[in-house]
C-alpha cells in the first residue's frame, strides 16, 4: 500500500476488505484477544479523559469567576482550542473502540469519509489555533500597548472563522474522492486521511508539524525573553500614572527612560500556562511525525503495537491541553475545583465563615451570618441596629 517508488500512484485499500460485514456475514465470531481488550479500554478511557477535562476547561474558562483573571483574545483562543480538543473525544477517538476490539469497520464507507475528514481539519485547525495563541501572546508580550489598541472580539472570532473554514476546505478536497481515505487497522483504528503519492504524506507531515513547532518556540521564546529583560530594567516601582522607569547609574547621576507599561501578572501566568501547552504538542506529535516521515520514506511496515502507541500518543495532546491549564494556573484550578463540587457532588464551598446548610441538596438557599454579631439577642433588638450592621460585619466599631 505505501510504495516508495517514484512516480507511481498509490491506491487505497477497498474499505469492504475491512468491513465487519463482508459477505453479508455479521460480527466477527472469535472472541476478541486480551491485547485488543486492552487497547479498547485505553480508547475508552482515553475518550472520557479527553470529553470532561475540555468541558470542565470551557465551562470555567467563560465563567464570570475566572474572567477577570484572563483577557478576551486568549479566552476565546482556548476555548476554541477546547472545542477541537472536545470534538476529539465525541467524533473522533470513540470510533475506534469497536474496531480496536474486531479490527474491522462497523460503520459503513459514508460514515468512514466524514471521519476521515473531521479526523484531519480538526488536527490542522488545533495547530492553527495553537499559532495563533502563540502569535496572540507574543504581541501582547512585546508590544502591549499595540496589543491593547488593536484586539477585539470581532478580529478574533474573524480568524477563527477563516482557519476553520480553510482546514475543512482542504481535507475536503482529499477526502471527497473515493481514493481518499482508508482504514487504518493498526495505529488510529479508524478511517484516516489516504495520500496518493509518498511525496504528498510527506508533505502533509511537514507542513503540520515543522511551521507549528517553529511558530511556537520562535514566538515564546522571544517573548519570555523581553519580559525578563524588562523586569531587569525595570528594578523601581511605577509612577502613579502608570509609567514605569528605568534608572541607569551615570557619574552619580540617574537617567529617566520611559518604556512600555508592564504586563499584568495573571497574563504572564496565562502566557506561561500556553507555552507549556504549545509544549506539550511538540513533546507529543514529534514521535508520529518522525514515524510517518520514516515509513514514508523507507517504505517499511510499523509494527502494529509501536504504531498504536505513538498515534493515541499524540491523540492523547487533547487530554494534557486541560490537565496542564489545571495543573500550571492556580485561579483556574480553585475555581474548577469548586465548580466541579458544586455541581457533581452537591458541595457549596464555604466561602464565608459561618452560614447555614442548605436543606436540600445544591440548594441556593442559606443565610449568611456575621461572626461578630450576638446570636442571644432578640430579633428587635437586632433591628435598632440594622444601620450599623455592614459596619460590624466589617469589624467596625458600631456607633452606639
Amino acid at each position: 500500500m505505501f510504495d516508495s517508488t517514484k512516480g507511481v500512484l498509490l491506491v487505497a485499500p477497498s474499505l469492504s476488505n475491512s468491513s465487519c460485514w463482508i459477505n453479508g456475514k455479521g460480527w466477527p465470531s472469535t472472541f476478541p484477544a486480551p491485547l485488543d481488550i486492552v487497547r479498547a479500554f485505553f480508547v475508552f478511557a482515553l475518550s472520557m479523559a479527553i470529553v470532561f477535562g475540555n468541558l470542565v476547561l470551557i465551562c470555567v474558562l467563560n465563567n464570570r469567576r475566572y474572567i477577570k483573571y484572563i483577557e478576551n483574545q486568549p479566552r476565546y483562543l482556548l476555548t476554541s482550542l477546547a472545542l477541537n480538543d472536545l470534538f476529539t473525544g465525541i467524533l473522533i477517538a470513540p470510533v475506534a473502540l469497536l474496531p480496536a476490539l474486531y479490527k474491522c469497520w462497523p460503520y459503513g464507507e459514508i460514515f468512514c469519509q466524514i471521519q476521515a475528514l473531521l479526523r484531519g481539519a480538526v488536527s490542522q485547525q488545533s495547530a492553527i489555533i495553537l499559532v495563533c495563541m502563540a502569535i496572540d501572546r507574543y504581541l501582547y508580550l512585546l508590544h502591549p500597548n499595540t496589543y491593547h489598541k488593536h484586539s477585539s472580539k470581532k478580529g478574533c472570532m474573524l480568524v477563527i472563522s477563516i482557519t476553520w473554514i480553510l482546514s475543512v476546505s482542504l481535507f475536503a478536497t482529499m477526502v471527497l474522492p473515493r481514493s481518499g481515505y482508508y482504514f487504518n487497522s493498526t495505529g488510529l483504528m479508524a478511517c484516516d486521511v489516504f495520500h496518493s503519492r509518498v511525496a504528498f504524506r510527506i508533505l502533509s507531515c511537514c507542513a503540520y508539524y515543522f511551521p507549528t513547532t517553529m511558530a511556537l518556540m520562535y514566538c515564546y521564546g522571544s517573548g519570555f525573553h523581553v519580559s525578563k529583560t524588562r523586569k531587569q530594567c525595570n528594578p523601581e516601582p511605577p509612577r502613579p500614572n502608570g509609567v514605569p522607569v528605568c534608572a541607569k547609574t551615570s557619574r552619580g547621576d540617574h537617567e529617566i527612560v520611559q518604556v512600555q507599561a508592564p504586563v499584568r501578572v495573571h497574563c504572564v501566568s496565562t502566557s506561561r500556562t500556553m507555552a507549556a501547552m504549545s509544549l506539550g504538542f511538540i513533546v507529543m506529535v514529534t514521535p508520529a511525525t518522525i514515524q510517518e516521515v520514516v515509513a514514508a520514506c523507507t517504505g517499511c511496515k510499523v509494527p502494529p503495537t509501536l504504531d498504536f502507541i505513538v498515534t493515541w500518543l499524540a491523540l492523547s495532546n487533547s487530554f494534557w491541553n486541560p490537565f496542564l491549564y489545571w495543573l500550571l494556573n492556580s485561579h483556574f484550578r480553585r475555581i474548577s475545583n469548586e465548580l466541579v463540587q458544586f455541581y457533581m457532588c452537591c458541595r457549596r464551598p464555604k466561602s464565608f465563615a459561618n452560614y447555614e446548610k442548605p436543606t436540600g441538596c445544591c440548594s441556593f438557599s442559606f443565610d449568611i451570618r456575621c461572626p461578630s454579631l450576638d446570636y442571644g439577642r432578640s430579633r428587635s433588638n437586632l433591628s435598632l441596629d440594622e444601620g450599623n450592621f455592614n459596619k460590624i460585619c466589617n469589624s467596625r466599631r458600631p456607633e452606639l
